[in-house]
């Protein structure tokens, strides 16, 4: 984002922004190995190379986190209640600024030592949005450098503009970044596509960049698509929880439909990480979300661990008979349960708990003996659930 005009780099982003429509897209930065997580690279999202629109045309060269990150998005103004044409404003100024990727600068050193998507060079520039580090954020690189507090910027400004509801999204756009008249206007046909494909796949695609602000990503591969769960009751909870593998951790964060934007804590660790400007999940907002989801919609637990350790439908389990798909709460009791995760199962002889573990983190499978000396509850959910193929739970409830 240029304050002033758009210089050289702005324009010359914005062009191959305009050509991804039509061709691969030749990338203006520098891709460099200083921060960046690849591992969202070594997947394949459900759209294979790029993404597929509605008549099964490819949009070139957008990988998967580039994906991602325009999904997040669209997740996080549709979490906010932003209007179409405000969505829409997002997108297009993220596709023209940085080609929907977390970018560091050179002229800014130090922000190489965050997670990102290669490196830039206008003016002080960083992010997805191209904020100015001299000018927003308080220099305060752990924001700035933050795809999620970019995103919220980019809203929270819009929405301090009269009539930016009905605005046109490229004057809308123009007005938050600031950049030269019609900038935005090329990326408006990109923007409609991303944003139409990305949309009825927020579940697998929204809130796991890999280069965002969550404590950094997870390389673990997600067991399971956002199609027909399979399998066992437990099975299924595992599948539904693994869609998130890489989340970030946001304290409040998760309802039954999936990842949610946190709230304060008072002060706590949450507020220190920044959760309540985080779309992620918490470790009780995982597991409802995963048992409603493994359920197909027949189980919504509380979001409070001792609620759900006390839920009735909740089998108690002896520890030693724990099964994957359990849920396990650790604490002195377990209505009196801090903690909760689901029993993944065993890997290299280690019993593995897959969890959203605390503010700074993301969604993982980390060893059970991470927990040594905690009081451990097992219940289980699912008792006379039909093991066939379950369709996703509905999410207009």
């Amino acid at each position: 984002m240029n304050e002033e005009a758009t210089g050289a780099a702005g324009t010359t982003i914005a062009m191959a922004a305009g050509a991804m429509i039509l061709a691969t897209i030749t990338l203006v930065a520098v891709l460099s190995g200083s921060g960046v997580t690849d591992c969202a690279a070594a997947t394949t999202n459900a759209y294979g190379m790029g993404v597929a629109d509605a008549n099964g045309a490819t949009l070139a060269g957008l990988n998967n986190q580039q994906l991602t990150l325009a999904a997040n998005g669209v997740a996080i103004g549709t979490q906010r209640g932003e209007t179409e044409s405000v969505i829409l404003a997002q997108s297009m100024a993220m596709a023209t600024e940085s080609t929907y990727r977390n970018l560091s600068n050179t002229n800014v050193p130090e922000s190489a030592s965050f997670p990102n998507d290669g490196a830039g060079s206008d003016h002080d520039s960083v992010g997805p949005h191209q904020i100015r580090v001299s000018m927003h954020g308080g220099g305060d690189l752990t924001k700035l450098m933050d795809p999620v507090w970019q995103i919220n910027w980019f809203y929270d400004t819009a929405d301090t503009i009269g009539g930016h509801d009905t605005m046109d999204p490229a004057a809308l756009a123009q007005a938050v970044e600031r950049s030269g008249p019609d900038a935005y206007a090329t990326t408006r046909t990109l923007a409609e596509k991303v944003i139409a494909a990305v949309t009825p796949r927020l579940g697998d695609l929204a809130a796991g960049s890999t280069s965002g602000g969550g404590g950094g990503g997870s390389c673990e591969a997600p067991g399971a698509d956002t199609g027909p769960l399979e399998g066992s009751f437990g099975q299924r909870v595992i599948q539904a929880a693994m869609r998130w593998i890489g989340t970030p951790y946001a304290w409040g964060g998760g309802n039954k439909n999936g990842p949610t934007k946190g709230i304060s804590d008072g002060g706590g660790a949450g507020d220190a990480h920044g959760d309540y400007n985080k779309v992620g999940f918490d470790c009780s907002g995982l597991t409802l979300y995963a048992v409603y989801q493994a359920s197909g919609g027949t189980i919504e637990l509380g979001h409070y661990t001792g609620n759900q350790a006390g839920d009735p439908r909740g089998q108690v389990i002896p520890l030693d008979q724990k099964q994957p798909g359990d849920l396990i709460y650790f604490g002195s009791s377990a209505e009196g349960s801090h903690h909760v995760g689901i029993y993944y199962g065993t890997r290299d002889g280690r019993d593995m708990l897959l969890n959203a573990p605390q503010s700074g983190q993301t969604v993982s499978v980390m060893p059970l003996s991470g927990w040594n000396g905690e009081g451990m509850f097992v219940r289980r959910f699912g008792a006379g659930i039909d093991p066939t193929p379950t369709p996703p739970a509905p999410t207009n409830q």
